[in-house]
């Protein structure tokens, strides 16, 4: 199955590293002008990078830096993409990060539910006016965590889970205007944010092996493979779909631990 997106505008939040990396890549090239983001100006470059390495004319891409918490950051990249290619057909609220220490301070329920619920609403008003005229689409990156618990992250969460349901309550909102709205629920996925959650190598690699114990598929995610399905749900082969939390985790939620008889 070929997905086409020659003379399409898609822009992606959070895409210096990770998922909305691979996205970078992948959109661009099946044909897409892209609007890149993300905070560090040596990373926003690396993607760049992988984008021209393609054979993508630099005049596909555009760059926008700064806070994805900075509503001027947001108003950027929808007036800026517009600005450049006269349009906006696809739109991915991917940036995010960890937000928490596992402290439970308001301070930090704030800052979770500003980034990731928040900050994925203000830009879809903002974008919602150009995606009526081309007919577009919306697909949130969520996470597993709305669905079960994460003691240690519990604030994380809660934000996705309201990201979820975000997803669903505009997809009723938006349908009349011709606009899908999905989500994709990924699990552990190969990126920097694994580190982050660890303060040192050693944290790092017990964390890493106890949670692929718990994958049936025995090994995280690629950011590639999650970015095939943000491909895939705003491509025309998915045209009758919207309003779906769309779970993407090796099994992860199926598993169940095996009881060992003696």
């Amino acid at each position: 199955m070929s997905l086409d997106f020659s003379d399409k505008v898609v822009i992606i939040s959070g895409s210096s590293s990770g998922i909305g990396q691979a996205a970078a890549v992948l959109f661009s090239r099946l044909g897409a002008s892209v609007t890149i983001h993300g905070r560090s100006e040596e990373r926003l470059k690396n993607t760049l990078n992988l984008i021209l390495g393609n054979g993508v004319p630099q005049n596909r891409v555009l760059i926008v830096k700064g806070s994805i918490t900075d509503s001027d950051v947001q108003k950027a990249l929808i007036e800026k993409s517009v600005q450049k290619f006269g349009k906006i057909d696809v739109l991915v609220n991917n940036a995010g990060s960890i937000c928490e220490t596992g402290q439970r301070t308001m301070e930090e329920f704030d800052a979770c539910i500003n980034l990731t619920l928040k900050v994925p609403i203000a830009i879809t008003e903002l974008a919602i006016p150009y995606l009526e005229k081309t007919k577009g689409c919306i697909v949130n990156v969520s996470s597993i965590s709305s669905m079960q618990t994460f003691p240690n992250l519990p604030f994380d969460g809660i934000a996705k889970a309201g990201l979820d349901h975000f997803t669903r309550n505009y997809a009723a909102i938006l349908a009349p205007k011709g606009i899908r709205i999905n989500n994709v629920n990924p699990g552990m996925t190969d990126t920097p944010a694994l580190s982050q959650m660890c303060e040192t190598p050693e944290e790092t690699k017990q964390m890493t092996d106890f949670y692929i114990s718990q994958i049936p598929l025995g090994r995280p995610a690629k950011p590639e493979e999650m970015a095939q399905f943000l491909a895939f749900v705003t491509s025309d082969k998915a045209s009758y779909m919207t309003g779906q939390n769309v779970v993407v985790d090796g099994g992860a939620m199926i598993h169940l631990t095996r009881i060992k008889f003696d």
